[in-house]
């Protein structure tokens, strides 16, 4: 025998309508603020909107996978978690990738240049990376979480199996 389906509580979060004008809104905000702290590097500035830009682009491809098997996010935490993670995998990543460009800018310039950096030496700025990218994440998540995603209101998007009615207090 079917039961009937349980009541829907908290309503997933949708996009700010108009999406089109609220998306690129939130992910400039998300992606520019920690460009501008570096206005007098411009190198600086941009390889941080690149990385910026695929740490929000891996963190929507995840949310995207997880609204196309059903399960939207309700929360805005939901968002920022998914954020967060791949502000985490970039952190993990960003210490090896750049010993390895320092290494290849080091041969280039001198013969055996590449020696001179290590695993270790990845492996030590790994911490570092980590204690200066995830806050970065959660201050840019929040500001794309809260600009680009709203609430539907208490009485649309609930469906018809909400009671409010049969919610009873302890007895």
């Amino acid at each position: 025998m079917a039961r009937p389906p349980v009541p829907q509580r908290i309503p997933p979060l949708r996009w700010r309508a108009p999406a089109f004008v609220w998306t690129p809104i939130g992910l400039a905000l998300a992606i520019g603020w920690p460009a501008a702290l570096f206005y007098n590097d411009a190198g600086l500035r941009q390889l941080i909107v690149i990385v910026s830009a695929a740490v929000f682009a891996f963190a929507l491809v995840t949310l995207g996978v997880s609204w196309g098997l059903g399960i939207a996010p309700r929360t805005r935490r939901t968002v920022i978690l998914h954020v967060l993670f791949a502000g985490f995998v970039a952190s993990l990543l960003a210490p090896f990738a750049l010993t390895r460009l320092l290494g290849a800018v080091a041969d280039y310039q001198q013969r055996g240049g590449a020696s001179d950096f290590s695993l270790s030496m990845s492996l030590a700025m790994t911490p570092l990376a980590l204690m200066l990218g995830l806050p970065v994440a959660l201050i840019s998540a929040g500001l794309f979480a809260w600009t680009a995603l709203t609430r539907p209101k208490p009485d649309e998007g609930m469906g018809e199996n909400v009671h409010s009615m049969d919610v009873q207090p302890f007895r």
